[in-house]
């Protein structure tokens, strides 16, 4: 089963959900992507994910139109702002599901220590709600 996680920038939640869904089950390629491609992905979050025992992939954010020519059994959209401009290009999956996972780093004026309980949060609830996605449509 071929699988997009889309987000906004390719560095946080996509590669959260990435890490879940890995290890939910088998059997799953699972590709990550964002609508505007970040820089990196930001050491908080790898923090926050080791701290829940998993190593994240510290590789260079894609932006989408690197896939954009492949077919997808599931498009998964991660947030809004991912929907919003994704209305700008047709993706070819079989099925798009949509969450709203809030961005962890929309104000940039917080501390490092307020970032990382925003990201343990932000994991906590995808945790949940990618375990019932998971449970209810790919397993």
């Amino acid at each position: 089963m071929d699988i997009l996680l889309l987000s906004n920038e390719d560095a946080c939640r996509s590669r959260i959900a990435q890490e879940l869904l890995h290890t939910f089950g088998r059997g799953m390629n699972i590709s990550t992507a964002g609508v505007m491609e970040g820089n990196c992905v930001p050491d908080v979050v790898c923090n926050v994910m080791e701290q829940n025992g998993y190593g994240i992939s510290r590789k260079k954010p894609s932006g989408v139109g690197v896939y954009a020519h492949r077919s997808w059994d599931y498009v998964v959209i991660l947030c809004k702002e991912a929907e919003e401009e994704l209305s700008f290009l047709t993706l070819n999956a079989k099925r798009q599901v949509h969450f709203n996972f809030e961005d962890p780093f929309k104000n940039r004026f917080q501390s490092e220590g307020e970032q990382e309980q925003q990201i343990a949060t932000l994991y906590e609830t995808m945790y949940r709600q990618l375990y019932e996605f998971y449970r209810d449509e790919l397993s």
